[in-house]
């Protein structure tokens, strides 16, 4: 695969390694059952794009969370419960996605970041919290 300003994110990736992904969850209010999940390393992220249209779906040991977007349209959706807004948009191998909640009132940033042998996630959420979460590609 050739990483051009074109980079295909489809794909299944699996965890390879994640750094204060937990502590980014905390930050952002989910509840501990919830953290646990999200953060196990049995995670599953299966990315499909049409067009300028993409679908992320992360399938966990006990939930599955689907994310859908197309570049440049803003997008409401509620992985955790409270709705979220959000856009997306694409800067060559990056899909940076700025959300924010107006419920609790943050807003956070995910930057995913391809190359030859999986994705990168950048989270940068409330009180300056980072996380970052590697996948490697399983298909």
């Amino acid at each position: 695969m050739g990483l051009g300003a074109f980079a295909d994110f489809t794909g299944t990736y699996e965890v390879a390694g994640s750094e204060g992904y937990e502590e980014y969850l905390e930050s952002i209010g989910l509840a501990t059952d919830a953290r646990k999940d999200l953060a196990s390393p049995e995670q599953i992220l299966t990315i499909t794009q049409e067009g300028d249209h993409y679908t992320f779906k992360t399938t966990g040991p006990a939930r599955t969370i689907v994310s859908q977007f197309t570049l440049g349209q803003e997008f409401v959706e509620s992985p955790y419960g409270e709705p979220v807004k959000g856009i997306a948009r694409r800067d060559g191998i990056r899909i940076i996605l700025q959300q924010k909640n107006a419920t609790a009132g943050f807003e956070s940033t995910t930057v995913f970041s391809i190359d030859e042998e999986g994705i990168d996630m950048h989270l940068y959420g409330p009180n300056n919290t980072v996380a970052k979460r590697r996948y490697k590609r399983r298909t």
